[in-house]
């Protein structure tokens, strides 16, 4: 990283809706680039190391990645150069039995940054796009793979999908059609190809044949004036799924399984 320069974040504004009784405050939405890979963190590497092997960082990406997750699972707190990972156990107990409940207290990791990435963002200044996101609620939560069932954002290309949320029936401005339901590319948002038909189109879910797309990383947006039964938006709102999508094998990430949320393993 170049520590004599200046990075910045762009970022739009968002209704904060925890605050029913003030309509005037907003949130800071990053938007972030595209989803970096182990693969492609090693091919930046080389590029500036020639003196690397991408097989030596491959392979001791993989022995580090697995000797963290064992000291994990031992119980130890482990520091790397980026994050501290601390083990937990959230939930309440009832009384001192310590009887576990299976759904309420599950292991966890807490995971928090170094000192190492703190002083790093103290070089990252937020810049404002001038854009407003209206979403009054609106949300994709999932997305499911209706050939293979998976949820972890592995997609068939032309297959039928389930999407799930609220305020996402997509319809136009004058209430008819179906709006815009796209696929962006994940690297560069260009746009990649878009939705023609919806078999079902409701304010909670949607399904519909997903168009054909090559081998790769994607965003998914529904853009809609939907609002509510009895009222339309004047402008269309745009909604994003915050996990990225992938056509075809989905790009390691040295630990496998879905992707985490944030803070936990």
């Amino acid at each position: 990283m170049d520590l004599t320069r200046t990075y910045e974040w762009e970022f739009d504004l968002e209704e904060y809706t925890m605050t029913k009784d003030v309509v005037e405050d907003y949130l800071a939405k990053v938007k972030t680039g595209k989803t970096c890979t182990e693969e492609e963190i090693i091919k930046d590497i080389i590029a500036e190391r020639t003196d690397i092997r991408p097989e030596t960082l491959r392979m001791g990406n993989q022995l580090m990645g697995d000797k963290i997750i064992e000291k994990l699972c031992e119980g130890h707190i482990v520091v790397t150069a980026t994050a501290i990972f601390v083990p937990s156990i959230p939930g309440v107990f009832m009384g001192t039995s310590g009887r576990v409940d299976s759904e309420k207290n599950v292991c966890v990791v807490n995971v928090t940054p170094t000192d190492a990435i703190r002083k790093a963002l103290l070089h990252v200044k937020p810049k404002y796009s001038g854009r407003v996101r209206s979403l009054g609620g609106a949300r994709v939560g999932l997305i499911r793979d209706v050939a293979t069932g998976k949820t972890d954002g592995t997609i068939t290309s032309g297959g039928m999908l389930d999407v799930t949320g609220n305020k996402i029936r997509c319809l136009n401005a004058d209430g008819s059609g179906i709006g815009v339901v796209r696929f962006l590319k994940a690297d560069t948002r260009e746009e990649a190809a878009t939705v023609p038909l919806i078999g079902i189109n409701d304010p909670s879910r949607l399904v519909f044949n997903a168009p054909t797309l090559e081998d790769g990383s994607y965003l998914f947006q529904v853009e809609t004036c939907f609002s509510n039964t009895a009222v339309l938006l004047k402008q269309p709102r745009i909604i994003e799924y915050p996990i990225t999508l992938y056509v075809g094998e989905r790009p390691s990430s040295g630990g496998g399984g879905e992707e985490e949320r944030p803070g936990e393993l």
